[in-house]
C-alpha cells in the first residue's frame, strides 16, 4: 500500500476526463475485437467480449462511487488500472491470444498510469501488464489454456520469447516515456499556473496602484483609443470611465477640453512625452479647470511605442493657496505702512478731538453752529474708530489659548447681544448644540469677538425681523463647526468676492473691518470662515475650528483601546 499510495494525488477534473476517455477507448477497443473475433471465426460466441465491456464500465462506476464516498484517489486509481489490465488480458484472450493485435492495449493503462500516477504509476503498470502478458504467453505455450478465438496450435517457445521480449520492453520504454512526459508536462502546467497567478496579482496590483494615486492617469493605444482610466481622471474630469473607455481621445474630449486630447494626440504623433507643465481644460459642467500635465510614451518590450501614459493633476487648491499667499503678502505690506500711517494720525486727531471738546464746552452755541460742532465730534469719534479697528487689524496679537467651553461662550454671546440695539428690532436667536458641548483651545476673548461681529451682521441683516440660529456640532475631521443663520436677503455676487477685504462694506456707515478682523482672528487659531447663501433664503456663516489636543488625543486612546479589544 505505501508503493500505491505513492505520487501526488490527481485531480479531480483529471481523473473524470481519464473516465470518459477509457469508456470511449474501452467501447471501441472491445467492439473491434468482436467485429475480429464474428470475421474470423463465424461460429464463435462473442458473449464473453460483452461481459469484458460490461465490466469495464461497472469498474470505472465503483471507483466513482468510492471517489464521492471519500475514498483515497490515489490508490482507487490504481485499483482500476490494475484491472484493467486483466480485462485486457481478457480481451487478449478472447481476440486470438499472444498473436492478437490487441496486445498492444496494454500501453493505454500504461500510458493512463504515467499520466495520473506519474512516472512510477507508469512503471508500475508496465511491470503489472508485463507479468500479465508474459504469465499469460506462458500458459498457452505450454497448451494449458488455448485462445478462445485462436485456429492454429500453440506458439513455439521460441517465437514466444521473442514476442515477450519485445512486447515487456515496449511496455516499460512506454511508461518511462510516458511518466517523463507527464511530468515534464506537470511542471510547465505548475509553471503556467505560476506565472498566470502572479499575473493576475500583478494586474490587481496595478489597478490597486492607479486606484490609489492621488494623481490622474489616463492611457490610449497606438492609435489613440482610451485603455484605461483611473478613479481620480474620473473626479477630475467629471467623466465615468464606461462611457469612455474604448472611444478615441479625440471623441471622448475633444467637444469639451480639445487642449487635453490635443496635449494626447500631441505626445502620440511626436514619439516624445513632455514634462511637468500646465494646460487650461473646461470640464462638462462648465467650470475652468487648470491641470498640471505629463506624457510618456508606452512602450513594450522591444522599445516599440504602444501608446501614450497622460498623468495629470487638479492644481485648482494650489492656485487658490497662491492666491492666498499672494493677498496675504500684499495686505501685509499695506497694513505695515497703513499701520504707521495711521498711528501717525492717530495723535493729531486726538490733539484736534480734545480741543473741539474743550470748546463745545466752553463756547456757547447755538444753531447751525451748534450742529456743525455736533458733527466734527460725531466724526472725530467715527474716524478714531475706524483707526482703532485698522490697528487692531494690522496689528493683531497673537492668541493665549486655553480650553474654553463653546457652549458656556456662546450663551455670554447671547447675554450680550440682548443689550444690543442691532437685535431688538424683532430678532429672535435660538442656540442648538447638535452633538452636546464641544471644547476647544482657543483665546477666549477674540473669539467672543468673531462670534459676537457675525451674530450681529446677522441681525443687522434682517432689517424686518428674523430668527438667528446658532448651531454647533462636531466634524469627523477632529473639527468643530459653529455656523450663524440668518433670514436677511442673503450675500450678493459682489460681496461674495470681497467678502474678508478689509474697507469693504454693504453696510451704511460700517468701517468695512469687522469681518477682516474676524477672519484673521480664525486664521491665527487654524480655522477658517466659510460663507454661503442658504436655499431656504439667508446667508450662513460657518466657522470652523481644530479642537483641542487634550480632546483629540482622547478620541486617539479610545479608539486605540477599542482596537485592542477587538
Amino acid at each position: 500500500m505505501g508503493f500505491l499510495s505513492r505520487g501526488a494525488a490527481p485531480s479531480a477534473r483529471s481523473i473524470t476526463t481519464f473516465l470518459m476517455l477509457r469508456a470511449i477507448f474501452l467501447t471501441l477497443t472491445v467492439g473491434a475485437g468482436i467485429m475480429i473475433v464474428q470475421l474470423t471465426h463465424a461460429d464463435f460466441a462473442v458473449g464473453p467480449l460483452y461481459v469484458l465491456l460490461l465490466l469495464g464500465y461497472v469498474a470505472g462506476a465503483v471507483l466513482q462511487v468510492c471517489l464521492r464516498f471519500g475514498a483515497s484517489p490515489v490508490p482507487a486509481v490504481w485499483a482500476l488500472l490494475i484491472a484493467d489490465v486483466l480485462l485486457e488480458t481478457g480481451i487478449l484472450h478472447y481476440s486470438g491470444g499472444i498473436d492478437s493485435q490487441f496486445s498492444l492495449v496494454f500501453g493505454l493503462s500504461i500510458i493512463a498510469g504515467a499520466v495520473l500516477l506519474q512516472i512510477h504509476g507508469g512503471l508500475g503498470i508496465a511491470l503489472f501488464a508485463s507479468i500479465c502478458y508474459t504469465g499469460y504467453g506462458v500458459i498457452e505455450t505450454e497448451g494449458i489454456l488455448l485462445p478462445a478465438a485462436a485456429s492454429v496450435s500453440p506458439v513455439a517457445e521460441t517465437g514466444f520469447l521473442f514476442r515477450a521480449y519485445m512486447h515487456v520492453s515496449l511496455f516499460f520504454v512506454v511508461g518511462a516515456l510516458a511518466g517523463y512526459l507527464a511530468e515534464r508536462v506537470r511542471q510547465r502546467g505548475s509553471q503556467l499556473e505560476s506565472a498566470r497567478s502572479k499575473l493576475k496579482q500583478l494586474r490587481l496590483d496595478t489597478e490597486r496602484i492607479l486606484e490609489h494615486m492621488s494623481s490622474g492617469v489616463l492611457v490610449v493605444d497606438s492609435e489613440g483609443k482610451i485603455l484605461a482610466v483611473n478613479p481620480t481622471a474620473e473626479q477630475i474630469l467629471g467623466v465615468d470611465k464606461n462611457d469612455v473607455v474604448g472611444l478615441d481621445v479625440e471623441t471622448a474630449f475633444d467637444p469639451l477640453m480639445p487642449e487635453f486630447a490635443r496635449e494626447v494626440l500631441g505626445a502620440l504623433g511626436a514619439g516624445q512625452g513632455r514634462l511637468r507643465h500646465e494646460i487650461a481644460v473646461r470640464r462638462h459642467d462648465g467650470s475652468q479647470l487648470p491641470l498640471g500635465f505629463s506624457t510618456s510614451i508606452l512602450k513594450d518590450g522591444g522599445g516599440a511605442p504602444r501608446g501614450v501614459i497622460a498623468v495629470f493633476k487638479d492644481l485648482t487648491e494650489i492656485r487658490e493657496m497662491e492666491e492666498r499667499m499672494r493677498k496675504a503678502d500684499r495686505l501685509a505690506a499695506i497694513g505695515e505702512l497703513s499701520a504707521g500711517i495711521a498711528h501717525e494720525i492717530r495723535n493729531p486727531l486726538a490733539s484736534i478731538s480734545g480741543s473741539i471738546e474743550i470748546l463745545y464746552n466752553e463756547l456757547e452755541l447755538a444753531g447751525d453752529n451748534k450742529h456743525l460742532m455736533e458733527l466734527i465730534m460725531k466724526e472725530s469719534d467715527r474716524l478714531n474708530k475706524i483707526i482703532s479697528d485698522f490697528l487692531e487689524f494690522a496689528r493683531l496679537r497673537p492668541p493665549k489659548r486655553r480650553s474654553v467651553s463653546i457652549e458656556k461662550c456662546l450663551d455670554e454671546v447671547v447675554a450680550l447681544l440682548a443689550n444690543n440695539p442691532a437685535a431688538r428690532n424683532g430678532i429672535e436667536i435660538g442656540v442648538r448644540h447638535r452633538d452636546g458641548d464641544v471644547v476647544v483651545e482657543l483665546d477666549e476673548e477674540q473669539m467672543k469677538q468673531v462670534m459676537v461681529n457675525l451674530a450681529i451682521n446677522g441681525c443687522e441683516a434682517m432689517t424686518r425681523g428674523g430668527k438667528l440660529v446658532i448651531e454647533t456640532r462636531r466634524m469627523p475631521e477632529n473639527q468643530a463647526r459653529i455656523v450663524f443663520q440668518d433670514e436677511g436677503p442673503g450675500i450678493g455676487p459682489e460681496a461674495r468676492e470681497r467678502l474678508f477685504e478689509p474697507f469693504f462694506t454693504t453696510k451704511e456707515g460700517g468701517t468695512g473691518l469687522g469681518l477682516a478682523i474676524a477672519n484673521k482672528i480664525i486664521e491665527t487659531h487654524g480655522g477658517r470662515i466659510e460663507a454661503r447663501n442658504r436655499e431656504v433664503g439667508g446667508a450662513e456663516f460657518s466657522v470652523v475650528l481644530p479642537l483641542r489636543a487634550a480632546q483629540v488625543g482622547g478620541q486617539v486612546k479610545q479608539l486605540a483601546a477599542v482596537a485592542g479589544s477587538r
